[in-house]
């Protein structure tokens, strides 16, 4: 399927302390890489979060000419939907016209790629759906792990912006407009990195604490 993404690279981390969530170090990548390899295939990728000598380092796609493209959503922290929305802005630079699905994906999710492989044949097999989202094996909706038809989401996009603007404003109120296709995933696909808890499940300890990873993800 011909698809364009959108990675969500730059929340405040409350929940780590503002530590940058893309550079933890998970099976030998960051999490940025993860979500990158994930989407691989994608025609273009923008990555809404700053384009730090952190963040970039590593094992970025090849970047035929502008394939990569960074940006930030305005104001800033202004939450998913507004980065989101600057992410497709990036997006439509490209002369080649729009593809017809976006991915989105957060910069949290060391099971990316495994994760989005479904989503990807799901979408192709029901071409009505408007997105396919994934679902944890709790049953709970993954927003930001999902493919996204583009002339809906762009049409949504718009009309929230009309109804009081982007920021702050959660995802539901964007998927509620929407012609749903959930997906369940099988256990741990659609697990994040949010919490310190979470990062040490995955082997990730806090950089401050004793026999931690650092911001490199070295002992």
């Amino acid at each position: 399927m011909v698809f364009d993404a959108v990675v969500l690279a730059g929340g405040r981390a409350s929940r780590l302390g503002g530590f940058p969530k893309p550079t933890l170090v998970v099976g030998g990548a960051t999490l940025l890489e993860h979500a990158l390899d994930a989407v691989h295939e994608a025609r273009v990728i923008a990555v809404v979060g700053p384009e730090t000598s952190a963040v970039a380092a590593g094992r970025l796609p090849e970047d035929d000419g502008d394939r990569l493209r960074w940006t930030l959503e305005s104001p800033r922290f202004a939450g998913p939907v507004a980065a989101l929305a600057a992410g497709l802005a990036a997006l439509r630079r490209d002369p080649a016209g729009d593809a017809p699905w976006v991915a989105l994906l957060a910069a949290d999710l060391p099971r990316a790629r495994e994760a989005l492989a479904p989503l990807a044949a799901a979408a192709a097999a029901e071409p009505e759906a408007d997105v396919v989202l994934a679902e944890d094996d709790g049953g709970r909706a993954q927003p930001l792990l999902a493919l996204y038809r583009r002339g809906p989401l762009e049409r949504i996009l718009a009309e929230l912006d009309d109804d009081g603007g982007l920021a702050d404003r959660p995802l539901r109120h964007l998927v509620a407009r929407l012609t749903v296709l959930p997906l369940r995933l099988p256990p741990g696909l659609a697990d994040d990195v949010d919490t310190w808890s979470a990062a040490e499940r995955w082997g990730i300890r806090r950089p401050e604490g004793p026999g931690s990873v650092d911001a490199t993800g070295g002992a």
